[in-house]
């Protein structure tokens, strides 16, 4: 076997449930994001991991890695989001009333402006659910695999 046939081979030591268990750590992650979509609740993404973690974590030690990271990535992915939207509020408030009080010639420019942090804004969050999108099905795969997945960009919070 080369070195880059172990990057993608299979953990065979690990029975079929557990790798269905910990790649469903993960994979509830994508309802997270529909679930929040819906309904705009700080940090009720990490409930459907936290529920499929707590249901198997017992189980075996892989399954309690995996919901781990799980959760910590959907709670950090929120603490992102939440000082994003706080910013892109901020930023949009000001401009926008720099907008209606200034003169005619600085009032085009700053509506533009506003214009444009708007259009930034939905870019970025959506440029930000799909990055979310694609680790958490990153760590499904890998999980089915039985291979532990790390999360990119998450705070260790369990």
């Amino acid at each position: 076997m080369k070195p880059d046939d172990r990057i993608f081979a299979m953990d065979e030591s690990l029975e079929a449930s557990v790798r269905r268990w910990g790649s469903g750590c993960h994979l509830v992650g994508l309802f997270s994001i529909v679930l929040c979509a819906f309904l705009p609740i700080p940090f009720l993404g990490a409930l459907p991991p936290y529920v499929v973690w707590r249901m198997g974590r017992d189980r075996h030690s892989f399954i309690d890695e995996q919901g781990r990271e799980a959760i910590n990535f959907q709670i950090s992915m929120t603490i992102y989001l939440l000082v994003a939207v706080i910013l892109w509020i901020f930023l949009a408030f000001t401009t926008c009333i720099a907008a209606i009080s200034g003169v005619n010639a600085a009032q085009n420019a700053l509506s533009a402006l506003f214009s444009w942090i708007l259009w930034a804004g939905l870019a970025i969050a959506v440029l930000f659910g799909l990055f979310m999108m694609a680790v958490i099905f990153f760590g499904a795969v890998k999980a089915s695999r039985g291979q532990s997945y790390r999360y990119p960009f998450t705070i260790r919070f369990l």
